[in-house]
């Protein structure tokens, strides 16, 4: 949820409504001025007018301290004109008065955001998103600061229920294929990008991560073949068929890792397919492990 996305989140309220009584107090007097001010900030706010805006909010938390959506208001503008401390400041005048206000905490996390503290933004959106379990906005800001906290489990949690709440955004499809790429969460990464294709076949950069997720799928489970292979030659060294298998497993790794990690491989599978030749000899698969045998020496040199 960005700045410019938030009116309707952070909601202005309607003008506040002034009204008229006979003698009044001097406390009394300052509230119907505080909410006179309050009221020509927000529309100073909705047509874009920062200066005035600020100004009059200024004056409406001056005149009326105890107006939180005045501090609120003052938060939202000081935010727009880049001043984010200034308006974490109203923000928590705005919390210290009610403690419940969930746009308040938002703003907060908006204004931490902008300070470039992502952990306190993040419990302050923490906090928003108890009171507001479904505000989808909500959750997109904490998917994104948790991706940017390296925390993609936490970050993939928040996405998932911005999915649920919008299952055709593409790109929440698409963040969250990310938080569980970045998670190793490969099947549940999958599974994401390929919603966010079918929402947007056209989307290339859908299709590309979608590509590498069923890669590194692909090489996990490779990986997990590998270890039941060769716990298999440890339980049973001379069953040639095992070592076989894991000569073609190491082989079929090495394509895709670099070339340090190719020669180690090579290494790896030439044994496999020596060991193979020595159990069977008579294999009909065994013209095949010579040609293996053959190529990987040539390889590891």
């Amino acid at each position: 949820m960005r700045l410019a996305s938030i009116g309707a989140a952070l909601a202005l309220g309607l003008a506040l409504v002034v009204g008229a009584g006979a003698q009044e107090t001097p406390q009394e007097a300052n509230k119907k001025e505080a909410l006179q001010r309050y009221n020509a900030g927000v529309g100073a706010l909705n047509r874009g007018d920062l200066e005035y805006a600020l100004y009059q909010f200024r004056q409406a938390v001056r005149l009326d301290p105890t107006a939180a959506e005045a501090q609120h208001n003052l938060g939202i503008t000081l935010l727009r004109l880049r001043q984010p401390a200034e308006a974490a400041e109203a923000f928590r005048q705005a919390l210290a008065l009610q403690p419940d206000y969930v746009d308040a905490h938002v703003g907060l996390g908006l204004a931490y955001r902008a300070r470039g503290d992502l952990q306190q933004a993040a419990a302050e959106f923490s906090a928003a998103v108890v009171k507001r379990p479904d505000d989808v906005h909500i959750r997109l800001e904490l998917g994104d600061l948790y991706l940017n906290l390296k925390e993609p489990r936490l970050a993939a949690e928040h996405l998932a229920e911005a999915a649920r709440l919008m299952p055709q955004d593409a790109s929440i499809q698409f963040k969250l294929g990310l938080a569980y790429t970045e998670s190793n969460e490969m099947d549940a990464a999958v599974e994401a990008f390929r919603a966010a294709t079918r929402v947007r076949p056209q989307d290339a950069d859908a299709q590309y991560m979608l590509n590498l997720a069923l890669q590194k799928k692909m090489l996990l489970l490779m990986d997990e073949r590998i270890e039941a292979l060769r716990r298999m030659t440890d339980l049973r060294p001379s069953d040639a068929d095992a070592h076989y298998w894991l000569g073609m497993a190491y082989i079929e790794k090495a394509r895709f890792n670099a070339v340090d990690e190719k020669r180690f491989l090579s290494k790896l599978a030439l044994d496999q397919f020596r060991l193979f030749q020595q159990l069977a000899p008579q294999d009909p698969r065994a013209p095949v492990a010579v040609h293996n045998i053959e190529a990987l020496e040539h390889r590891v040199k």
